[in-house]
Protein backbone atom coordinates (compact mmCIF):
# COMPACT_ATOMS: atom_id res chain seq x y z
CA UNK A 1 0.00 0.00 0.00
CA UNK A 2 1.44 3.40 -1.11
CA UNK A 3 -0.84 5.69 1.22
CA UNK A 4 -3.91 5.93 3.20
CA UNK A 5 -6.21 8.74 2.06
CA UNK A 6 -8.61 10.50 5.00
CA UNK A 7 -11.19 12.45 4.24
CA UNK A 8 -12.08 14.74 7.21
CA UNK A 9 -15.34 16.75 6.49
CA UNK A 10 -14.92 19.28 9.52
CA UNK A 11 -18.16 18.24 11.51
CA UNK A 12 -16.27 15.17 12.88
CA UNK A 13 -17.06 12.21 10.41
CA UNK A 14 -13.79 10.63 8.58
CA UNK A 15 -13.67 8.43 5.19
CA UNK A 16 -10.95 6.44 4.72
CA UNK A 17 -10.18 6.11 1.21
CA UNK A 18 -7.77 4.29 -1.12
CA UNK A 19 -6.15 6.78 -2.69
CA UNK A 20 -6.27 10.91 -2.87
CA UNK A 21 -8.13 10.96 -6.29
CA UNK A 22 -10.00 8.42 -4.76
CA UNK A 23 -11.03 10.95 -2.18
CA UNK A 24 -11.09 14.03 -4.00
CA UNK A 25 -13.84 11.90 -6.10
CA UNK A 26 -15.93 10.81 -3.14
CA UNK A 27 -16.03 14.31 -1.55
CA UNK A 28 -16.87 16.19 -5.40
CA UNK A 29 -19.81 13.24 -5.87
CA UNK A 30 -21.36 13.64 -2.36
CA UNK A 31 -19.71 16.17 0.00
CA UNK A 32 -18.51 19.58 -2.00
CA UNK A 33 -21.02 21.89 -0.34
CA UNK A 34 -18.44 21.23 2.53
CA UNK A 35 -15.54 23.34 2.19
CA UNK A 36 -14.15 22.86 5.66
CA UNK A 37 -12.97 18.96 4.46
CA UNK A 38 -9.53 18.14 4.06
CA UNK A 39 -7.93 14.83 3.39
CA UNK A 40 -5.00 13.89 5.46
CA UNK A 41 -2.44 11.77 2.91
CA UNK A 42 -0.59 9.13 5.41
CA UNK A 43 2.57 7.34 3.84
CA UNK A 44 3.75 4.53 5.75
CA UNK A 45 7.71 4.67 6.22
CA UNK A 46 8.99 1.84 8.46
CA UNK A 47 6.94 1.90 11.91
CA UNK A 48 5.86 5.54 11.28
CA UNK A 49 4.28 7.05 8.66
CA UNK A 50 4.33 11.06 7.28
CA UNK A 51 1.07 13.15 6.86
CA UNK A 52 0.60 15.38 4.52
CA UNK A 53 -2.87 17.86 4.58
CA UNK A 54 -5.18 19.17 1.52
CA UNK A 55 -7.91 21.27 1.98
CA UNK A 56 -9.76 22.58 -0.65
CA UNK A 57 -9.47 26.41 -2.25
CA UNK A 58 -12.76 27.75 -3.42
CA UNK A 59 -11.31 30.79 -5.21
CA UNK A 60 -8.89 28.36 -7.04
CA UNK A 61 -11.58 25.74 -7.22
CA UNK A 62 -8.93 23.17 -6.55
CA UNK A 63 -6.92 21.43 -3.63
CA UNK A 64 -4.29 22.99 -2.32
CA UNK A 65 -1.54 21.24 -0.09
CA UNK A 66 -1.02 22.84 3.31
CA UNK A 67 1.50 21.09 4.94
Amino acid sequence: MDCIAVLDLGNGRRIHCKSVDAAKARWAETYSGMEEATIDVLFPIGLSSIVVTYRYDSDMEKWVKCS
